[in-house]
């Protein structure tokens, strides 16, 4: 369990970091991948929904630390998306690429318009199609394309610390 919450640690930190750092410099048809989402997803989808929104309130609580809003939004948002895909996870074959790829799509759609929703109850004017035209869309498709490469290293990286967890338990 110790080697599961530094893994969880060591990738929360990884991405959060990419994310603020590197990506927000690359456009990829005019948005930035959302790693945080990505990640989110995976870890639902492969360890349940306890670890989902662990990993969802953590990984969103950094990003809030670190992008400065609103301290608690993507925490909040990040854990309820953890949690639900986390209840699929016993539904679906967890390994699923496609099925992946689809919850990655519809996470980043749902993720961004609450945003967006959290955006307009704070006062500011947004046109809700235009921006879903812009930039929901094109960055749901991105993530499900990047996704499926971060969750077949997740995967390998679950197999490999599944491993090393049973050689240890002898």
């Amino acid at each position: 369990m110790r080697k599961k919450v530094i893994l969880y640690a060591i990738l929360i930190f990884i991405v959060v970091t990419a994310q603020v750092t590197l990506l927000n410099n690359i456009a990829i048809f005019g948005v930035s991948p959302n790693l945080v989402i990505i990640l989110i997803v995976s870890i639902s989808l492969l360890e349940g929904k306890t670890d989902g929104a662990v990993v969802g309130f953590s990984a969103g609580l950094c990003m809030d630390a670190v992008i400065g809003v609103a301290l608690g939004y993507h925490a909040l948002v990040g854990m309820l998306l953890g949690f639900l895909l986390g209840n699929i996870n016993k539904r679906l074959f967890k390994e699923n690429i496609l099925v992946m790829a689809f919850c990655t799509f519809l996470s980043t759609y749902i993720f961004e318009s609450a945003i967006l929703f959290a955006s307009f109850l704070l006062g500011l004017k947004i046109e809700f199609i235009a921006t879903l035209k812009t930039v929901i869309l094109p960055e749901s498709l991105v993530n499900c394309v990047l996704g499926i490469v971060i969750f077949v290293v997740i995967i390998l990286l679950d197999r490999k610390f599944l491993e090393i967890e049973e050689k240890n338990r002898y």
